[in-house]
């Protein structure tokens, strides 16, 4: 009887053992997961903030396009006698 209380206990002590180990990979999970979505949530305020960039330089490039269009109206008004 001895020798299975023995037993017992050794296996009770593999089973924590491995359950320390468990807890442990399930926290180095949960930080893989948590930089992970660090990460993302970066890259998705980068993706925003050249989606506004972008649309910023395409209004600037229209206000361009007119003001050019404008100027050569102007320009078109001069004639130059030889």
């Amino acid at each position: 009887m001895s020798d299975r209380i023995a037993e017992i206990a050794a296996a009770a002590q593999q089973i924590s053992g491995e359950t320390q180990e468990m807890e442990t990979s399930i926290g180095e999970v949960a930080a893989v997961a948590e930089q992970s979505s660090a990460s993302a949530e970066q890259v998705s305020a980068s993706t925003q903030q050249t989606s506004a960039s972008t649309q910023e330089i395409a209004a600037s490039a229209q206000e361009l396009a007119r003001t050019s269009d404008q100027l050569q109206a102007l320009v078109g008004r001069f004639r130059v006698t030889a």
